[in-house]
């Protein structure tokens, strides 16, 4: 891996993101909607004297880290689109740019853009709900290790698939978080589940992120069994994507098809 092609890639994609007004709404503006609207729901929860203590906390904290996951699982596939669309994707690897480098590139600008749109959330939840989710960071900062992991093996997937069938399955990039949220326990413990669906949660690594954040913003403490079992998770499910993008890079190759795409 030659470090100059993996700045090349950063660089290339940071230009688009600071000139594509498309990217800076994904970036800035999504981030904020989902914190107004959950502030909104912990506002009325609070005029009826309902949440119990911390609710309002665990709320606003999911949907900030869950903002951060969804963020860079899209923009990871994104990424890939992006040299599709703008019919780059042939020409970019006619060069002696490996497939190696150019994800390493990908995983550091969407990282800084997912971190930034995070920052930006918990920025908009201090200001206009009083919530402060910057002194629980170092208790966090293992969950969103795992929600990073986890989004990094989603957006391999889902460009795996793009690579091999094209751009019929360009929509998952949008929709497979929401695929994923109802079992993900972002704002409600797995406990709220109906019972057949648990073991579906609790295969998530997600799942087991958003429990430990929960516990850690009530007790200040760090699970070690969550976040043993979130990275364990993450590992597997990280190595099914790349063994499924190695495959099916090869099978698009082998058929032609990096030509019809790019």
């Amino acid at each position: 891996m030659r470090l100059h092609r993996v700045i090349a890639i950063i660089v290339r994609h940071s230009y688009e993101a600071r000139r594509s007004m498309d990217r800076v709404t994904d970036t800035v503006f999504w981030p904020v909607i989902d914190v107004l609207l959950w502030g909104f729901m912990t506002l009325y929860l609070a005029k009826r004297g309902e949440p119990r203590i911390g609710a309002i906390g665990f709320l606003l904290g999911g949907a900030i880290l869950w903002g951060l996951f969804r963020s860079f699982q899209r923009d990871m596939a994104i990424g890939f689109l992006g040299e599709v669309w703008s019919h780059n994707f042939v020409g970019l690897f006619s060069t002696p740019l490996s497939i190696t480098e150019y994800m390493a590139g990908l995983v550091v600008i969407n990282l800084a853009k997912a971190l930034a749109g995070m920052i930006i959330a918990g920025l908009a939840a201090w200001m206009f709900y009083v919530y402060n989710i910057f002194p629980a960071l170092p208790l966090l900062i293992p969950y969103v290790g795992v929600l990073l992991i986890f989004g990094l093996a989603v957006g391999i997937f889902v460009t795996a698939l793009m690579v091999r069938y094209t751009t019929r399955l360009q929509s998952l990039t949008w929709t497979v978080t929401g695929i994923l949220v109802p079992f993900s326990c972002v704002f409600y413990p797995i406990t709220a589940l109906p019972a057949g669906l648990r073991p579906v949660a609790l295969m998530l690594p997600t799942t087991q992120a958003f429990e430990g954040m929960r516990e850690a913003l009530a007790m200040g403490t760090i699970s070690g069994q969550r976040l043993a079992l979130g990275f364990a998770l993450d590992a597997a499910y990280l190595a099914l994507a790349l063994g499924a993008f190695i495959y099916l890079f090869r099978a698009a190759a082998a058929r032609g098809l990096l030509v019809k795409i790019g």
